[in-house]
């Protein structure tokens, strides 16, 4: 019987071990696109990408390869989404959400099938496994006495993201702060009173999100080497 258990308990830690392994890459990969991310905004806009791309065929040429080799990188790591998914039992059955097709927007489609097929799953687990560290921290012991301790994780990111439309507003970078290849800045936009001065939609800034993402990383690399 205690050898059953020691060898239950191996196998776990080399599951663990295993998982940690993937997410650690995972982080690694995801770093690792944070500059060809940011600087991609500075890429010409319609219609200054069509005039470049006319003028000069080279050009034209790099903007076919840097799409197939994005659609490629996307797609390969779907495929890694889907095995993993299928490999685990408990979203291997849920239930399987066809992908519409939308023209030049499949990939968006199928990224969002992929997502909402492990939403029931991810949402448990995440709920699970901050109860435990409630209990561990003792941060249980404060149920009742905030807001928050009475909900699931997940209802409360749920709740935050019903209406996303602020946080993503502040994601907007202006032109003159990025100062996008063949278009002129011109004079900083002024926010008139009571009005918030929009940015692009198609000038993203995740670092903030980067940020936090990197010292959770780094935070986590320091307890695994202290312990």
């Amino acid at each position: 019987m205690m050898n059953e258990h020691r060898e239950e308990d191996a196998l776990r830690g080399q599951a663990v071990k295993n998982q940690k392994a993937i997410w650690d890459k995972t982080m690694e990969m995801r770093f690792l696109l944070q500059k060809a991310f940011s600087t991609s905004n500075k890429l010409p806009q319609e219609s200054i990408r069509t005039r470049f791309c006319n003028h000069d065929k080279q050009i034209e040429q790099a903007y076919d390869d840097l799409l197939n080799s994005t659609k490629h990188t996307l797609s390969s790591m779907m495929e890694l989404q889907e095995a993993l998914l299928e490999s685990n039992q408990a979203t291997k059955d849920a239930n399987e959400i066809p992908s519409a097709s939308n023209g030049d927007n499949d990939e968006w489609s199928e990224v969002q099938r992929l997502q909402a097929r492990i939403t029931t799953f991810r949402n448990t687990e995440i709920d699970k496994w901050h109860r435990k560290i409630q209990v561990t921290t003792g941060a249980a012991a404060l149920k009742g006495k905030l807001h928050a301790f009475n909900q699931n994780i997940s209802d409360q990111v749920a709740g935050y993201m019903r209406d996303p439309s602020r946080m993503i507003n502040r994601m907007y970078l202006t032109n003159s702060a990025v100062r996008v290849f063949g278009k002129d800045v011109g004079e900083p936009g002024t926010a008139e009173e009571g009005h918030i001065m929009e940015g692009d939609p198609e000038l993203i800034d995740d670092s903030e999100f980067y940020q936090q993402l990197l010292k959770e990383f780094l935070e986590s690399c320091d307890r695994g080497a202290s312990s």
